[in-house]
């Protein structure tokens, strides 16, 4: 790859890795935070930003690999061995986003309400990661 395609692909190197720092950063604060408070409201804020500042870590070293070592590949025969469990856990999700959106409509309680918002929100990426996965599927099958 020669020019700006190789311009691109340094500078999202550079990007993710100096990301993947403030996420290591984030982790530390975030455990500094649960050390010095004992309510529970507040820990469990922080721990759901440490689990996903773990987690987004996770996905920029995938990525990562993916520019600097082996490139993404996805064969038919990978998907169609795990296609029908992933359908049965797309529905196991409408299911949750069903039950959340019920639940944040009929509560009247102020913090349970924004609980409740942050985990039909989470339940919602959940949906429109499958998704992907659906489009990744049409990609290879165009007629799927």
């Amino acid at each position: 790859m020669a020019g700006k395609a190789a311009d691109n692909l340094d500078e999202l190197v550079t990007v993710l890795k100096k990301w993947q720092t403030i996420e290591d950063d984030s982790v530390a604060s975030t455990t500094e935070i649960m050390e010095r408070t004992k309510n529970p409201l507040i820990r469990l804020v922080m721990e759901i930003i440490r689990h996903d500042s773990v987690m987004h870590k996770h996905v920029q070293q995938v990525m990562l690999d993916g520019l600097q070592k082996e490139a993404f590949s996805l064969t038919p025969e990978e998907l169609a061995e795990i296609w029908d469990l992933v359908e049965k856990h797309h529905a196991l999700e409408k299911d949750t986003l069903e039950l959340a959106d019920k639940a944040r409509r009929n509560c009247r309680l102020f913090v349970h309400r924004h609980l409740l918002t942050y985990l039909l929100e989470d339940e919602q990426k959940h949906d429109r990661l499958l998704a992907q996965l659906e489009d990744f599927k049409r990609g290879i099958y165009p007629y799927a």
